[in-house]
């Protein structure tokens, strides 16, 4: 079942994404380059935040998060059990302990009653 046409999407905005990815091509600042400088601005300013960093993946945001909460070994944190493997496995990367909670069928988000048991 497909939910969105990305190439539908991508051909709607082909000239746009072309330019920008040939830009960054150009400058050869893959990293901390004047486009991710601009995104973290922007996102930052979109959440009504100080600071944003941009990240590479999801996993070493989640890597990020643990360590800002100083998360360690022994620590206990609770995932959804319905997700994808990195959010317990960055948990078990520092120490800790994933504890897999059921989500909500209808968001899929964890089931707070479930955290009481």
């Amino acid at each position: 079942m497909q939910f969105r046409d990305l190439k539908a999407q991508y051909q709607a905005l082909k000239g746009e994404i072309d330019q920008a990815v040939q830009a960054v091509l150009n400058e050869g600042s893959f990293i901390m380059g004047r486009q991710v400088n601009e995104l973290e601005q922007s996102l930052a300013e979109y959440v009504g935040v100080k600071h944003c960093v941009a990240c590479a993946n999801g996993t070493d945001a989640l890597s990020l998060a643990l360590m800002a909460w100083d998360i360690k070994a022994g620590d206990a944190v609770f995932v959804p059990d319905f997700t994808f493997f990195a959010t317990a496995e960055v948990v078990s990367l520092v120490g800790a302990h994933p504890v897999f909670i059921d989500v909500e069928p209808d968001t899929f988000n964890m089931d707070p009653a479930k955290l009481e048991v």
